[in-house]
Parts: structure tokens; C-alpha cells; sequence
């Protein structure tokens, strides 16, 4: 691919996340062997066996293919828990196996890194990486989809930060840092990214009851197709409290997007973008949080025009005896340009809904459904169009033999679109087995 190379050479090649991991996890396991015996070490092999049937493998609008897919999955993980340390590390590997068509047979990789260590009284160090080599188009959380490909096809994805806080009082702190965002995808169809972005942010109490915070950051945002840019932002928040868990805020930030030198055959459009928003965060008892937020949104391109609309979320989360609740609503300005399909700026609306209930000690059931309205907009007519993605998502989990789960688990994704060559339907349902055994050490 004409990405691959460019994006290879700037950070190391395709599986530059399991860079970052593997020499973690021999960090870890050197800390493990010389740590103190205070500190609990946890490893813990595993292996999953799961049988999935999935009535349209490719996302299709029309003349899906259906496939039982085998996936075995062997994977290890790491836990260190100390007075000044906390690291995670996780790697899985994924064998895929389709019945009809085993030209598709795959391996996949997800390796995933967090480590928070505090270097000093005042100083903390923060790492947080996830990488994956995977084919399914889908993308997604327990909660909602991420990300939606137009093919099953390989790719490369890789999220991290690192950053260090620095406490110079109590409850105030600068933390400055660098994300990363990287995608490679062996589909032609798909966009190939990478963005580099550095960050420094300050929250400080000023007395007991009010504090501030800024944020600031620039982001280097580089792609196959689309134009390359430069992204600056900063923002305020001034918060009151009357309890440490309960306060109200004003926010206002700023953004700044600044395209490089346009392509052969499209306008170049830099815009700014103002949002200012008043909001709440309660937290009633124990396991009860709510939070509410209100505002407006300006998008003003520089060679003219404006987009404006209101800002809303909120988000209840409780948990009553053996069930838990998350429920959530938003509404306001998205930028979509780090996913596959790098659709821009975009009006969005989104409800998102979970329930986890716990029926014996050993058996649960779960459930989550979402809802997404977005409206992409732009100088690029290709990407002007609306999407609604609809997501359903139930099961149940039984834990037996202390080391064995086995899991039953359907969903239903949908999107209708603007342009018909995105919209799709895709049922899925999946039977796992899974056995893991802890050593503690």
C-alpha cells in the first residue's frame, strides 16, 4: 500500500504496538522477580474456544454471505499491585477458522499495556497502549460500536498515551503527554491513518470549593487520501463544589483545524470551532452517579459559512442490589477522522443503554442496546451524508470449575446511510468457552 511505507517508516513498522508491549511485559516480569513481598503478582494463562454464526461476514447491503467461524484464542496476562505500582498486561492471539470458505482463515493479535507508577511523592507516570491485528469489520464496545469497516479484511490498530503528573499540592496537578493514533488497513477501501498528539493540562483547587482546569494540546494528523491537518485546542473549566463528590461547572473550548496544502481536486476549508457549556456531576449515594451537561456549539470556516447547534449529554449509572444500570445521552459536534472511513466534522446524536445482572453467584446476564444519528459535513461532498447505526447486544455467562466460563451471546447491528453502498445488517451469535488459571505469587 502508498500509506503503508509513509506510515511505516514514521513509526516502526505495522506492529509497532506489540513493540511497546513485549518489552513490557519482560519489564514486568524482571519488576515481578525483584519485587517486594508486598506487592501481589498475579499471572494468569488462559484459553477460549468459541463457535460463531454470522449471517453477513462482509457487511453487505445486499447479497450477504453467512459463515460459521471457529475462533481459538490462547492468551496470558500480567497484574502487579504495589504501594507505588499498578501494571496490567494482557496479550491474546486469535485463530480464525471459517466452515464454508477457508480462504478467509486468519490470525489475529491484541495486545493491551496500563501502567501507573508513582516515581516520587509529587511525580506519577502514566502508559496506557492497545494494539490489534484483526479482520472484523466490526469494531466495538460492551456498549456501543467504534468503528465499521466495508470489508473483512486485515488490519492494524493501535491507541496509546504516556504522560507524567506532576502533584504540586493537594488535588492540584499539570500532567503533560503524548498520544498516538495509528491505523493500517490491507483494504484499498479503507483510509490509513496517523496522528501524533502532545498535551499538557492543569487542574488546580483554588480554595475548597472552586477550582479550575486548562487543557491544551496540537495534534498531527496524517492519511492515505484525505488531506493531512494540524489540530490546536485549549479549553477552561471553572468548577464550584459545596461536596467533594457533587459540583457545577462552566466550560469553553477552542479548537483550531488547520489542513495542509490540499490535494489535486478538492478544497482546502480550515475552520475554528467554539463550545460553551454549563454542567452538573452528582453523586447521590455510593452507587448512584448522575451528570448533566448543557451548551452550544459554533463551527466557522474561514473561507465563510457557519454550523451551530446545541450541546446536551447526561449519563445516570447506579447499581440497586445485584443489578447494574448505565444509561446515557448526548448530543452536540463530532469529528470523525482517525476511523476507517474518515468522515470529518459531523452533528451527532447518540443514546446508549446497559444492564448487568447478576442471577446466582455464578450466572449473569447482560444486555446493552445503542442508537447513533450522525450528520457528516464538509467541503468534501463524498463525505457529506447521514448515518443512523442501531446496536442490540444480549447473553448470558455461567462460571463453573472456578476456571471455566462458558457464554452465550447475540447481536444485532444495523446502518441505514445516505449512501447505500454503507448500509447494512449483520446478526451474529456466538457460544464461548473459556478456561483460565490464576497463579498468585
Amino acid at each position: 500500500m502508498r500509506f503503508a511505507g509513509k506510515v511505516n517508516e514514521k513509526i516502526g513498522g505495522r506492529n509497532h504496538g506489540l513493540w511497546i508491549i513485549l518489552p513490557l511485559f519482560l519489564i514486568a516480569c524482571l519488576h515481578a522477580a525483584t519485587a517486594r513481598a508486598t506487592m501481589k503478582k498475579t499471572l494468569t494463562p488462559r484459553i477460549s474456544v468459541q463457535e460463531q454464526y454470522d449471517d453477513n461476514i462482509d457487511l453487505e447491503p445486499d447479497d450477504e454471505d453467512s459463515d460459521w467461524i471457529t475462533l481459538v484464542s490462547p492468551g496470558i496476562s500480567l497484574a502487579l499491585e504495589g504501594a507505588d505500582t499498578s501494571m496490567n498486561l494482557d496479550y491474546q492471539a486469535g485463530f480464525s477458522f471459517y466452515s464454508d470458505d477457508s480462504s478467509r482463515d486468519s490470525i489475529g493479535h491484541q495486545g493491551q499495556a496500563a501502567w501507573e507508577q508513582r516515581v516520587s511523592d509529587h511525580l506519577h507516570f502514566h502508559l496506557f497502549d492497545n494494539f490489534m491485528r484483526s479482520e472484523d469489520p466490526v469494531i466495538e464496545t460492551d456498549e456501543e460500536i467504534e468503528d465499521i469497516r466495508r470489508e473483512r479484511r486485515i488490519y492494524y490498530r493501535n491507541i496509546g498515551d504516556v504522560s507524567l503528573s506532576y502533584e504540586f499540592r493537594a488535588e492540584d496537578m499539570v500532567t503533560t503527554g503524548y498520544r498516538n493514533r495509528y491505523l493500517d488497513d490491507t483494504s484499498f477501501r479503507n483510509e490509513d491513518s496517523i496522528g501524533h498528539e502532545g498535551f499538557i493540562n492543569l487542574d488546580s483547587w483554588l480554595t475548597p470549593k472552586y477550582g479550575i482546569g486548562l487543557t491544551s494540546h496540537y495534534n498531527d494528523g496524517q492519511f492515505e487520501v484525505a488531506d493531512d491537518f494540524h489540530q490546536y485546542g485549549a479549553g477552561i473549566t471553572a468548577s464550584y463544589r459545596w461536596e467533594t463528590s457533587r459540583r457545577v461547572y462552566g466550560r469553553y473550548d477552542f479548537l483550531y483545524h488547520d489542513f495542509d496544502e490540499a490535494a489535486a481536486g478538492t478544497q482546502r476549508n480550515d475552520y475554528r470551532v467554539h463550545q460553551g457549556a454549563l454542567g452538573i456531576s452528582l453523586q447521590l449515594a455510593t452507587p448512584t452517579e448522575i451528570s448533566a451537561e448543557a451548551g452550544y456549539y459554533l463551527q466557522d470556516y474561514f473561507d465563510g459559512g457557519e454550523i451551530d447547534g446545541a450541546i446536551f449529554s447526561g449519563r445516570l449509572k447506579t447499581r440497586i442490589q445485584r443489578t447494574s444500570l448505565n444509561l446515557a445521552a448526548s448530543a452536540g459536534y463530532g469529528e470523525d477522522y482517525f476511523s476507517s472511513e474518515n468522515l470529518g466534522s459531523s452533528r451527532y446524536r447518540k443514546i446508549i443503554g446497559s444492564a448487568d445482572h447478576l442471577l446466582t453467584e455464578n450466572l449473569r446476564i447482560f444486555a446493552s442496546a445503542s442508537y447513533r444519528l450522525e450528520e457528516f459535513f464538509g467541503a468534501d461532498t463524498e463525505r457529506d451524508r447521514e448515518d443512523e447505526v442501531w446496536r442490540a447486544r444480549g447473553g448470558l455467562s455461567f462460571s463453573f470449575w472456578r476456571w471455566f466460563t462458558l457464554s452465550l451471546e447475540g447481536t444485532h447491528a444495523e446502518r441505514d446511510s445516505d449512501d447505500p453502498t454503507a448500509e447494512f445488517m449483520d446478526n451474529r451469535v456466538t457460544l464461548r468457552l473459556t478456561a483460565a488459571y490464576p497463579y498468585v505469587f
